[in-house]
């Protein structure tokens, strides 16, 4: 009998307050024959909001009792349910909001119908990229925390997977956004899927004539001290081996394992290796070639005589150019610079100079003289 009264209470209530809000019930529109005043209008804005805020607040009880839970539960299929539950709850408040005004949910296919078309070409990347995003999680091939290279070409960690796009966390602290859609179509690398870590190759080279053995102990000796290196084992080998043989030395590679997670500072993983394989090298006399080239100058001889033009006056070189083999000034031998003529040769103020220096004739580099036209008898032009 209580139950009843406090029903009829309740609904007496309600009914004494309704002439209250008659000056708000003005017709605005209609949809589907059934009239929407500006009431109803603000009661479906405001069920609308309590239920986003309801959705909201699920989605983050959710993910703060998964976090509590640790490693039991994956985290990217937490954050997916719990944005599924947050849509579910939003979903249902309108639903709930179109009831409340009095507009049927059969009139609802009117609304669907007209957004059928965006739906289906405005949304079509959205909806593609939700359902790669499902794809990623169910078949676990990216899970938040893994290390993996993107289509595109970058390197970085999994922040967070959405159900449109996967968050990544470049060395230098870049945050891309990954569309789910590119990591389903196009391949991509994930480095913390294999349980032997990631493999990292170090080129360098030494001289010919050295002992390749000692060269191959000492170096794996020195790359199993780095700390980013993985110790070895039946799974995990440190080798140094010839890869071929070059112009300035022997080519060799020092291959080594690291965990995935040291990808993320490339950097310092690189320099410590490098570092490692130089002081090695230093430490124990392995010389290491750079490139060098050999330059010979070969003096003109007679046989080219006929193509000479011009010759130096001055049969000695210049003073400064002395015998290196010798503490004295002895000059090399006199050998007179030969040039070949040119009709249009010309040089600068510091070419000229040069020029001087060696006792080359000024009149070599005169420009040609053109020969001037004189007029005829005739009063025509003749050369």
């Amino acid at each position: 009998m209580s139950t009843n009264s406090d029903l009829n209470l309740l609904e007496h209530t309600f009914s004494s307050l309704s002439p209250l809000f008659e000056p708000l019930k003005i017709n605005l529109f209609t949809v589907g024959g059934v009239p929407i005043n500006s009431f109803d209008l603000i009661e479906f804005v405001i069920i609308f909001i309590v239920t986003y805020f309801l959705g909201k607040a699920a989605e983050a009880s959710i993910t703060r009792i998964g976090k509590h839970r640790g490693s039991q539960v994956r985290m990217e299929s937490l954050q997916m349910f719990a944005k599924f539950v947050h849509w579910a709850i939003l979903c249902a408040g309108l639903m709930f909001g179109f009831a409340a005004i009095g507009l049927p949910v059969t009139h609802l296919a009117i609304l669907v119908s007209a957004l059928s078309v965006g739906i289906g070409f405005g949304l079509q990347t959205i909806v593609n990229n939700s359902i790669a995003g499902l794809i990623l999680i169910t078949e676990k091939a990216v899970s938040v925390g893994d290390v993996i290279c993107t289509p595109s070409g970058h390197i970085g960690k999994v922040n967070m997977i959405t159900i449109r796009a996967t968050r990544i966390v470049t060395p230098i602290g870049e945050d891309i956004i990954v569309p789910n859609a590119n990591l389903i179509d196009k391949p991509f690398t994930n480095y913390t899927l294999n349980p032997r870590g990631v493999r990292k190759i170090f080129p360098f080279s030494v001289a010919y004539g050295i002992d390749f053995r000692k060269v191959k102990e000492i170096i794996e000796n020195a790359a199993i001290q780095v700390p980013f290196c993985i110790k070895p084992d039946q799974y995990h080998e440190v080798e140094c081996g010839i890869t071929g043989f070059g112009n300035f030395g022997i080519n060799v590679e020092l291959v080594v394992w690291v965990d995935p997670i040291e990808l993320m500072e490339p950097y310092r993983l690189e320099a410590a290796f490098l570092n490692a394989i130089n002081d090695a090298c230093v430490a124990n006399g392995i010389i290491m070639p750079g490139p060098s080239y050999a330059v010979s100058v070969t003096p003109a001889t007679s046989n080219n005589a006929s193509s000479v033009s011009a010759k130096a006056t001055h049969s000695s070189p210049p003073p400064h150019l002395t015998d290196p083999n010798t503490d004295s000034a002895t000059p090399y031998p006199a050998q007179a610079p030969q040039i070949i003529s040119h009709p249009s040769l010309t040089l600068g103020a510091n070419q000229q100079r040069d020029a001087a220096v060696v006792g080359l004739p000024q009149s070599m580099f005169d420009s040609p003289q053109t020969p001037k036209k004189q007029k005829g008898s005739s009063g025509g032009e003749e050369e």
